[in-house]
Parts: structure tokens; sequence; C-alpha cells
């Protein structure tokens, strides 16, 4: 295992975190004030300044002009509208109609999806190191998968079936998005090398989907216009969460392959449930089930990072 790649995974360890915290946070923005439309839209314009005011301070200068870097700023810009727009929407919304700790558990599909397009795309290799940790951490999530039913079902309380399986839907559709997203960056990184101008490029590209929706759509308008309100301070957790996880996300694409991020980014769920459990309390305890579970992924985790 080199530097590089080992610093690729602690970068996805610390993405997850953050993507766990976000969660709980739309949680409690969710069940407090209902704000899904600008914790999203929030979440991508704070990516746009974030990433692109890191860029302009310590970002290299713009490369030349080439078939290389258009088939970059196109391949961010479709990973935008991947995570940004159809993954982000439907990753908030799911975890209003099923929960966190349900939503995470769902959206560990997300290295299925992004691992088989990335053998198929980018012809990556799993070797015997990445399989391990594969198996260690869906050994964890496999546990967790058995005992989540009662935890989900207490935590949704008087939600009704309907709307909780809508839930894990948008919950599915959520991951296939970033899978998708995960090979669109790997792609985009080819050609234009930069991970700050990148992320900057798929957020900008978000937001110039969500103002042409707005124009035909009045729910898109009526999420566009929320943003110019105050946030509370759930949402602005919310987005700040996602925002930090996805800059680190693409960090991490530079220094590891796919197939590595997207199984190490695994572990957002178990960062979420122990934060929700014990910090926010917005979910019941994780037992021991889960304890194992989370020893588990993290061994895995530490095969990647550490063999």
């Amino acid at each position: 295992m080199t530097a590089t790649v080992t610093l690729g995974v602690a970068l996805a360890v610390l993405s997850a975190l953050c993507y766990a915290f976000a969660s709980v946070a739309a949680t409690k923005d969710a069940r407090a004030n209902g704000g899904r439309g600008t914790a999203v839209l929030l979440s991508v314009l704070l990516t746009a300044l974030l990433s692109g005011g890191a860029w302009l301070f310590v970002g290299p200068p713009l490369p030349a002009a080439s078939p290389q870097l258009w088939t970059g700023v196109a391949a961010f810009s479709t990973a935008g509208l991947l995570a940004t727009v159809l993954g982000r929407v439907s990753f908030f919304r799911s975890i209003e109609l099923a929960g966190v700790i349900e939503t995470s558990l769902l959206r560990r599909l997300i290295p299925v999806f992004a691992t088989v397009l990335a053998m198929v795309v980018l012809d990556e290799r799993l070797n015997p190191q990445i399989l391990a940790a594969f198996a260690l951490i869906f050994a964890g999530i496999a546990i967790v998968w058995i005992s989540a039913p009662p935890m989900a079902g207490e935590a949704e309380g008087a939600r009704d079936a309907v709307a909780r399986m809508t839930g894990r839907t948008l919950a599915v559709v959520s991951a296939a998005s970033y899978g998708g997203a995960y090979v669109a960056r790997k792609l985009g990184i080819a050609g234009l090398p930069d991970p700050m101008l990148g992320t900057a490029i798929g957020a900008g590209a978000g937001i110039a989907f969500f103002c042409l929706a707005a124009l035909v759509s009045r729910g898109f308008a009526a999420q566009l216009a929320a943003v110019g309100r105050r946030p509370t301070g759930w949402q602005l957790a919310a987005a700040s969460g996602i925002s930090i996880g996805q800059i680190l996300l693409f960090l991490a694409l530079v220094y590891a392959g796919v197939a590595t991020v997207a199984i190490v980014a695994s572990v957002e769920m178990f960062f979420a449930a122990w934060l929700a459990g014990f910090v926010f309390r917005t979910e019941r305890r994780p037992g021991g089930a889960f304890a194992l579970a989370s020893a588990l992924a993290f061994l895995g985790v530490s095969v990647l990072a550490l063999v």
C-alpha cells in the first residue's frame, strides 16, 4: 500500500464522517423545520463557494484549452448532475421518509454501483486487498441489515408503510446516482487533474440545473426562492457537512481508485448511526450487533489503509 493510497483512504474516511454528520443534521432539520429544499440547494451553493474559493487561492492556473480539458469539464459536469442534483435531492428526501439509519443502510449500495461501473468504464481491477476489505465491510453491513427492521420501525414511529417504501426507493436511487458520480469524477480528474476546480464545475452544473428547472417547475422555483430566506442552524449544518464531504471525496479520488474510495466511504452508515444514537439522539442507540458490525467495517478500512 503506497502512501498516496493511504492518504486517499484517510480522506475518504473524513468524507464519510462529514456525510454522516450531514445525515443526522438533515434529520434534525426535517423533524423540527421541514426545510429540505433549502438544505439541498444551500449545500450546492456552499460546495461551489468553498471549492471555487479554494481553487482561486491555492489552485493551479487553468490549463490550456484542449479536447482532454473539455472532456474533463464534461465529466465533472455529469458528476455534478448525478451527485449534486439527483443523488442529493433523493438523499435528503429519503432521510425524511425512512430515517437516517435506514437511508444510510440502503445507500451502502453505492460501492456496488461504483465498483461495477469502474470495472466496465475505467477497467479497474479488484486486488485481494480490496476484496478482503469489501468482504469485511459488507459483512458488517449484512449484520446491520438483519437487525435494521426493528430499529427502523421504532425510529419511524407513525410513518406509514408507503412513505417508508418511497424513502427506501429514493435511497437506492441516491446510491446509484452517487455510484455513477464516482466514475464520472475519476474520468474528470483524468482530463482535468484539479479536484477543487472539478468540484466547483460539478456544483456549478447543479446550480444551473436548478435555475433552469425553476423556470418550468413550481416545486423547484419554491426551493430556489427558499434559499433567499435565512437558513436554520440545522440546514446550515447539513449543507456544510455534505459540501465538505464532497470536496474531501474528490480529493480522495485523486490518490486512490474508485473501488477503494467507494468501499471506504461505506463506513458513513456506522458514523451516522453512532452520531444519531449517542450524540444527537435522533434514533435508537445501536446495540451489540451494531458494535460488532462497526468493528468489522473499520477492520476493513484498516486493511485498505495499513496493509
